[in-house]
């Protein structure tokens, strides 16, 4: 799954977005007001795993270049973007990978960067207690292992009204988990319920149908998925936008087997939401073009 040309667009679309977004803060009188953050909620190591390149790289210089920007994650890209953020939130449950951030931390030593090893859902809901929207602006990245990312995280992130979100909506995971034939296991429908926020998806996403059993007095009921891609996309673009000012248009990423993530932008603050879901409609359009 990693290092794919999904996992190159996504960061892309990131990196060109967050270099757009400090532009604005440092060009614009109003914006320089605010003191801006970067959090990524499920950092990693900074770079994208990757096999290390074969024993004759060192004879092409223009491979070694292409490999070192195929592996910078988000982490890096986002410490890249220069003018820099004011601050630099980095979740990490994992200890070792922690300790990757922290020596990456250290070749961006004029930045201040805080790293957190600890459960994002949990830090996230913290940091949104902490935020003074009346002198604070954030962009957030949540790119979640599996189906981790809680709605009521998403929603406090919103509440704050001072962030923008972009979101990898797993869709893989969450199509997995909805069975064709019955409702989904109790595990999954608790999950899918923490991810949506709601029950609501069990009427959106099934459907049922019964008859006269012909050896009893009582009906045969059917219950059967009607969801697909767009009804579940749609769904949960409609519940971001309950939420928030606006929401940019879907941006797709597939691997050979088909639709895996869906990326999403979110602007929590009306006042700079005209601009931010231009930027962010523009990158993901590029995107979801076929000569992307």
């Amino acid at each position: 799954m990693f290092g794919g040309p999904w996992t190159q667009q996504k960061l892309q679309v990131l990196s060109k977005y967050l270099r757009a977004y400090r532009k604005i803060f440092q060009k614009n009188p109003r914006a320089q007001f605010f003191e801006t953050t970067y959090v990524d909620a499920f950092a990693g190591t900074g770079e994208i795993p990757r096999p290390e390149p074969g024993p004759f790289a060192s004879f092409f210089p223009e491979l070694a270049e292409n490999e070192e920007a195929f592996r910078k994650g988000s982490v890096r890209r986002a410490l890249e973007v220069n003018p820099p953020f004011d601050h630099y939130v980095f979740i990490e449950k994992d200890a070792a990978k922690c300790k990757e951030l922290k020596a990456l931390a250290q070749e961006f030593s004029d930045r201040d960067i805080r790293i957190v090893n600890d459960d994002a859902n949990a830090v996230l809901l913290k940091w949104c207690e902490a935020i003074n929207p009346k002198r604070e602006r954030a962009v957030v990245f949540l790119d979640p292992f599996g189906a981790c990312v809680e709605w009521k995280v998403i929603e406090a992130l919103s509440d704050t009204q001072a962030v923008d979100l972009w979101i990898l909506f797993p869709y893989g995971a969450v199509n997995r988990m909805l069975v064709n034939d019955r409702m989904p296991p109790k595990a999954w429908a608790e999950r899918l319920t923490r991810i949506f926020g709601t029950e609501e998806w069990k009427k959106e996403f099934y459907s049922t149908s019964s008859w006269q059993s012909l050896i009893s007095d009582k009906r045969v009921e059917r219950v059967y998925k009607t969801a697909d891609q767009a009804r579940i996309t749609e769904f949960f673009v409609k519940r971001l936008k309950q939420k928030f000012a606006a929401v940019a248009e879907p941006g797709f990423l597939y691997t050979s087997k088909g639709l895996l993530f869906v990326l999403l932008f979110a602007a929590g603050n009306e006042k700079g939401a005209k601009t931010g879901i231009k930027i962010a409609n523009d990158l993901l359009r590029d995107m979801n073009s076929p000569l992307s």
